[in-house]
């Protein structure tokens, strides 16, 4: 019952951070609904690299990154006769790699715009001041079905396992069998997107490609010992290469599929910079509907880490119920 309570209570938690989220971007919208609009145009478009936290950390307690692309738009406009000049042109957020063919296509160099900006403050101002239809109806919907489907869940899963319990040589270890099961399981899942990934990946249409860094990254990592958390340094090699598609230049630092390979050893990483030299030309497979994501090598590192895991937990939740 417990374990119960402690599952509907963090969906709970994690739907009231979502309505949070919800509640502050709907109010950052209505108070945009009150600029006014004046004429602008677009003087800058095209696609910008940034090295952002990586979506792996995760958390402070690591300072990995990765190399992602952004359409950068800059527009000028006039209020009371002063030119101003923006980069900020829409309310959405943009996490990169994302719509960034479709984002330049809608505001191409030369554009006329209507800008909104801050009548209190002109120096602010946006393009696009609303979320795509049905956005907050969204997050809403989610909020509320992460507590629902959390309720259902546990007291579905909760029934069944009551029912199949009397059947087991070990039921007494029923709970923690299905917890390795759901492990074993959700690995298992892991790896077979990541093959899919890989095998599309390989279907790619191919751009040429230029290395323009390689060698290997100094990452910390702070350790979790008590009130005391030092930091200590992984490496990885890092290779980053630029590809053109129609008319754009992109970066990434993707070489493979899966996670990355880190030691405390340089010696032990260093084998995927000392492929890729800089300056070398190289085949970049990149996703034709959102060019902004590549692959240099259409493979996953590590897959057989994920069978062995995926393997390990089913194994491990037949022995605790009795099974083998």
């Amino acid at each position: 019952m417990e374990l119960k309570l402690l599952l509907v209570g963090f969906a709970c938690a994690v739907a009231a951070g979502l309505s949070i989220v919800t509640f502050l971007k709907w109010r950052e919208v209505r108070a945009l609904s009150r600029w006014l609009p004046a004429p602008g145009k677009i003087i800058s478009s095209r696609v910008e690299a940034r090295e952002v936290r990586s979506s792996g950390s995760g958390s402070e307690s690591t300072d990995a990154t990765e190399i992602r692309n952004f359409p950068a738009i800059t527009f000028e406009y006039k209020v009371g006769g002063k030119t101003f000049q923006s980069s900020r042109y829409s309310v959405q957020e943009n996490l990169g790699n994302f719509e960034v063919k479709e984002t330049l296509a809608r505001f191409p160099r030369g554009a006329t715009v209507t800008v909104f900006y801050n009548p209190v403050d002109p120096a602010k101002a946006v393009i696009e001041r609303t979320m795509p239809e049905g956005a907050f109806k969204f997050m809403v919907q989610l909020s509320a079905g992460l507590v629902i489907g959390a309720l259902v869940l546990v007291f579905s899963v909760g029934g069944v396992l009551e029912a199949i319990g009397p059947h087991l040589p070990k039921p007494q270890n029923l709970a923690a069998g299905a917890l390795l099961l759901f492990m074993g399981l959700f690995v298992l899942r892991m790896g077979f997107a990541q093959k899919s990934l890989a095998e599309q990946a390989a279907k790619w249409p191919i751009a040429a490609g230029r290395i323009d860094a390689s060698g290997l990254k100094a990452i910390r990592i702070r350790e979790r010992s008590g009130s005391y958390r030092p930091w200590r340094t992984v490496f990885e090699s890092r290779v980053v290469y630029s590809y053109g598609v129609a008319g754009q230049r992109y970066s990434a630092d993707r070489i493979a599929f899966g996670a990355s390979v880190t030691a405390t050893l340089p010696g032990l990483v260093g084998g995927q910079a000392r492929r890729y030299a800089l300056g070398s030309k190289v085949d970049v497979h990149y996703d034709p509907a959102n060019p902004a994501s590549a692959v240099l090598e259409c493979r996953v590192i590590g897959l057989w880490v994920l069978w062995v895991c995926s393997l390990g937990f089913l194994g491990g939740a037949a022995f605790l119920v009795g099974l083998v």
